[in-house]
């Protein structure tokens, strides 16, 4: 005999296409197996549990998993903070004041935020890198790691538009130190520049407005809909590197065993982040004044290799032709699984060889530009 329950999915079933709005979570790695939206959900799901298949709960799957869930930590914390921030320059720095000394778990909630952004971009690194060494990029995943990338792209942006919204010395003057790279980029350089008022060194009143909304609207809405595209590529084409088949759950043990690896992931990254975010604040700081350089302030730790870079060619390059070199660069790492496609690409050991000296390059920039901020 049906449960209340079952009868309540029935009905529901009858009158909406509930499989087709579960399935959304199949699209942002919450359950881990394709539904047949033709079907009531019931079934559709007795379907699924009973196809061997990978969960996104095991190392190194997992890490789609973390992104989703550091997004949604981003997207909770970051809306608390909107209703009191005031994106304007003469309230911004007060009301983060007010929200960090005045609002209960204000300061706590400014913190998450924060630092949930650090970790969000270094887990989209760690996971680009792990589609580049693994091979994910080859057909037909060449979408898998289209959508990886830009994702990772568009999450830089996310943290380089939140990081002059406070409105103190340093962030003020590390978003100008950031602009300033962007600004030797063609084309894009130009493009974004233009949206911000044309000048790298002054946020303007105009140039708050417009960060916010990009940090607030526009980028989270491109983030979701990559993560969207991103987990339909993986669902349909899955992650397992050739010639080594990952071990495929099945069953509604599975289904447990899945959610509760989920809520292990949840509760060890909301603990890493919060441990972050108790025990390296960032403090509140002067309110910033764009005629008074801070020094040793340099762009955010994603942009220290660029900017590395712009500053170790600066003695026989041309910025704008080092600007060049990085815009080719970046768009050569989006269209990577269709540059690369000979037989060099399909072994193990030069992905791996590359990988390292991309890192080790990577390091040693980084190393440098922190050294000349």
């Amino acid at each position: 005999m049906a449960s209340r329950t079952d009868r309540l999915l029935d009905w529901l079933s009858s009158r909406l296409n509930l499989t087709e709005i579960f399935s959304l979570l199949t699209s942002y790695g919450l359950f881990y197996a394709e539904l047949d939206n033709r079907k009531p959900l019931r079934r559709a799901l007795r379907e699924a549990l009973a196809r061997p298949t990978l969960s996104y709960s095991r190392w190194p799957r997992v890490l789609g998993l973390m992104v989703v869930v550091l997004i949604a930590v981003e997207v909770v914390t970051g809306g608390l903070l909107a209703l009191y921030y005031l994106p304007t320059p003469e309230a911004a720095h007060a009301s983060l004041g007010t929200i960090s000394r005045d609002v209960q778990f204000g300061w706590l909630m400014h913190q998450i935020h924060f630092w949930g952004a650090q970790v969000l971009i270094a887990v989209l690194l760690v996971r680009v890198l792990r589609f580049f060494v693994g091979g994910v990029y080859r057909a037909p995943r060449e979408l898998v790691w289209v959508f990886a990338v830009l994702l990772l792209l568009v999450c830089f942006h996310l943290d380089l538009t939140g990081r002059a919204l406070p409105m103190t010395a340093a962030a003020y003057w590390s978003t100008v130190r950031a602009l300033e790279i962007v600004a030797a980029v063609p084309i894009y350089g130009s493009l974004l520049l233009f949206l911000l008022g044309g000048d790298p060194a002054l946020v303007s009143d105009l140039a708050l407005i417009r960060l916010y909304v990009l940090h607030v609207a526009v980028l989270p809405v491109a983030a979701v809909a990559l993560i969207y595209l991103h987990f339909s590529s993986v669902r349909r084409l899955g992650l397992s590197v050739a010639g080594k088949e990952e071990p495929r759950v099945v069953g509604a043990g599975a289904l447990k065993t899945h959610l509760a690896n989920l809520a292990i992931v949840l509760t060890l990254l909301f603990g890493v982040v919060v441990t972050l975010a108790v025990l390296a604040p960032v403090h509140l700081q002067a309110q910033a004044d764009p005629f008074a350089t801070v020094p040793g302030v340099g762009p955010p730790w994603y942009l220290l290799a660029p900017f590395g870079f712009l500053e170790a060619t600066a003695g026989f390059l041309p910025r704008g032709l080092a600007g060049l070199v990085l815009f080719l660069l970046f768009s050569a790492l989006v269209a990577l699984p269709f540059l690369w496609r000979g037989r060099a690409a399909g072994r193990p050991l030069v992905s791996w060889v590359t990988g390292a000296l991309v890192v080790a390059l990577w390091l040693a920039l980084t190393f440098y530009g922190r050294g000349q901020a």
